[in-house]
């Protein structure tokens, strides 16, 4: 009967592990892109959603961006959860088909991720009656 408590807690310890190092390598990544160049990029795509999940407790904002360099054509994508769905829908209304800032990796211009502050930016220069 002790072997039991004894394994779940080292599932728990494993999952609280595993999340650590994502969050971990995602601060290094976006501390690292803080030096990349950038370029202006539009969102091209913008939705939220209720995951599937057995709490449904948060919503999913998904974006998609493109962005261009020396006249090629370069696309990535962002993710941000919210609490309520009205939060999740004033942000994808706030930045669907609006500017923004991309910054990609100078020796692959293909790698490419949207910075806080520059998402806050594009928010906050939306019209006031979509702004989150």
């Amino acid at each position: 009967m002790i072997a039991e408590p004894q394994q779940s807690g080292v599932f728990v310890l494993v999952i609280f592990l595993a999340i650590l190092a994502e969050r971990g390598w995602q601060w290094l990544r976006r501390r690292a892109a803080r030096n990349w160049p950038q370029a202006e990029g539009r969102v091209e795509f913008a939705e939220w959603r209720q995951p599937n999940s057995h709490s449904n407790r948060y919503f999913v904002a998904e974006l998609g961006y493109s962005y261009r360099i020396a006249g090629a054509y370069y696309a990535g994508h962002y993710r941000r959860s919210f609490y309520d769905a009205s939060s999740a829908e004033a942000f994808v209304a706030a930045l669907k088909g609006r500017a923004i800032q991309v910054r990609y990796h100078p020796h692959n211009l293909a790698k490419s991720l949207l910075l806080e502050e520059q998402v806050q930016s594009a928010v906050a220069a939306a019209p006031e009656e979509v702004v989150v």
